[in-house]
């Protein structure tokens, strides 16, 4: 369970970090974190989302660690963005039941690859929930 905590709460800080005017108006409405990347980080986007975005999630996871499944959730993310900014609390959980269904995953993975997440934000946002 603590490791959950610890992938959640990395998740919430990029989002902060990449997208911040969508983080603001998450947290406006009352969506956390927990409402909508739990499923798809635990299982690695198995539960919900396409096979070809799934096997491609799972090379670059097994290469490369976590760092692709946070670029996948924050292209995600970034690809619905305007969506979400016209949506509230209801609409906003409808359209992230209805999200694995409208995403190209091909498309996603482009996005993903080009988000400059790097190692170094992992460790630190690592170290700051061990510090908590």
């Amino acid at each position: 369970m603590h490791e959950t905590h610890q992938v959640l709460f990395i998740a919430e800080k990029l989002t902060h970090q990449f997208l911040p005017k969508l983080a603001k108006h998450l947290e406006k409405e009352g969506i956390h974190i927990t409402m909508y990347a739990t499923q798809w980080l635990l299982t690695l986007y198995t539960s919900s989302f396409e096979f070809d975005l799934v096997t491609r999630v799972w090379d670059c996871f097994l290469l490369e660690g976590w760092k692709p499944v946070y670029r996948v959730m924050l292209a995600l993310m970034q690809h619905s963005q305007s969506s979400l900014m016209a949506l509230s609390f209801e609409d906003i959980l409808a359209f992230f039941r209805e999200l694995p269904d409208l995403v190209n995953g091909n498309q996603i993975m482009d996005i993903a690859l080009k988000i400059p997440l790097r190692r170094r934000h992992l460790e630190n946002y690592e170290k700051e929930f061990t510090s908590r």
